[in-house]
């Protein structure tokens, strides 16, 4: 009975120490469990990460697009290794669906969805990857809209007069506007 509100300790009742023992050793398996099972927990080398004799390995940026996919679809069928990195902001995903339909088996094909207009994203995929070959095929290029919204076509990755992939336009540049296209 419980003495003025406050409760003591009974000092026959044991503490369940094995009980809490298990149960910490459960709750840590499950969180090891889970963190396997992440993607950036195991580093290991992929099939893509390393060169392999006879084996060229070809990036397609731009491969969900019409003329991407299809360039990707004649590496792969001439057994070339392929990546494909896009944003699908212009592609179709259903291009890169039927792919890796048609070529199931690892390591021949796979598909990154990232924008090329990210430095670090760029530098992570090259650090990942081992590349033999690259085709550029990312581009903006509706004509109907580029004269409506024609800074949206400023300075696009590829365009860079120092051959920089990744970088965002350069504040020079920006700041001189359309005029300075014609150098390009």
């Amino acid at each position: 009975m419980p003495l003025g509100g406050m409760y003591y300790a009974d000092p026959k009742k044991k503490n369940n120490y094995v009980g809490k023992i298990l149960m910490a050793a459960m709750l840590t398996a499950l969180c090891i469990l889970m963190l396997k099972q992440s993607p950036n927990f195991n580093n290991t080398p992929t099939i893509f990460s390393r060169h392999e004799p006879g084996v060229t390995h070809v990036l397609v940026t731009g491969g969900s697009g019409y003329i991407g996919s299809h360039a990707a679809l004649r590496l792969v069928k001439d057994s070339y290794r392929v990546t494909i990195v896009d944003n699908l902001s212009r592609g179709n995903l259903g291009a890169v669906r039927i792919l890796q339909e048609l070529f199931p088996e690892p390591g021949r094909f796979q598909s990154i969805y990232a924008d090329l207009g990210d430095a670090k994203v760029v530098h992570n995929i090259f650090s990942q990857n081992a590349f033999d070959a690259v085709m550029h095929f990312a581009a903006v290029a509706y004509v109907g809209e580029s004269t409506l919204d024609p800074l949206k076509y400023f300075n696009v990755i590829g365009s860079d007069p120092n051959g920089r992939l990744g970088e965002a336009p350069r504040p020079e540049l920006r700041e001189r506007g359309p005029d300075i296209w014609c150098l390009f």
